[in-house]
């Protein structure tokens, strides 16, 4: 199998949902929004804003808002830095929730790749947490919430396991798995 740094980093990050109180540096927060600037985008439209929250009093209140839709909201509150993730779609409005999508997964590899951790609540599609962002980060209306992420130094790291590429790989078509009862090879060379 080709291994590389990328590719190790993929498979390594895992969502934390509980941070230390360690600070996250000013040089470590713009490395991460760097890669988050770098994502692509449809027609390079960069539809996104990142707006960074290091005020705990903030942070407190936007854990709250996330109640509504995580059971991790307190561990995404002691976060000491949270990047909110925000598209507007006028430029591109067919691609703007996968161009946020995309910023956000650079930014949470990044911030693993420097030795912090993160996590992902996915806002895009909930009315009220958005509009409640919106109005405590004072986001313009246009603008879309697509991501909040935690980021700081993980306190806990679970292991997480994956199905095996046979499961979920399929050549020129869909082809569904074998009966478990089959005698058939389950593995599909690529």
């Amino acid at each position: 199998m080709i291994d590389n740094p990328t590719l190790e980093a993929i498979r390594q990050r895992r969502s934390v949902h509980q941070f230390l109180s360690e600070p996250v540096g000013d040089e470590q927060l713009e490395a991460i929004l760097e890669a988050g600037r770098w994502a692509p985008s449809a027609l390079n439209s960069q539809p996104w804003d990142f707006v960074v929250v290091t005020d705990p009093q903030t942070r407190s209140q936007i854990g709250t808002i996330l109640e509504q839709i995580t059971l991790s909201w307190k561990g995404f509150a002691a976060a000491p830095a949270m990047i909110v993730v925000a598209v507007s779609p006028r430029g591109d409005p067919d691609h703007f929730v996968e161009d946020g999508a995309i910023a956000a997964q650079n930014i949470c590899l990044a911030a693993h790749s420097i030795g912090l951790a993160s996590s992902w609540a996915g806002v895009y599609g909930k009315k009220a947490v958005d509009k409640a962002l919106k109005k405590l980060l004072a986001l313009p209306l246009t603008h879309r919430v697509i991501a909040v992420i935690p980021v700081g130094t993980a306190a806990r790291v679970g292991r997480r396991t994956r199905r095996p590429l046979a499961e979920i790989v399929h050549r020129d078509r869909f082809h569904p798995m074998p009966a478990a009862d089959s005698n058939a090879s389950t593995l599909r060379p690529l």
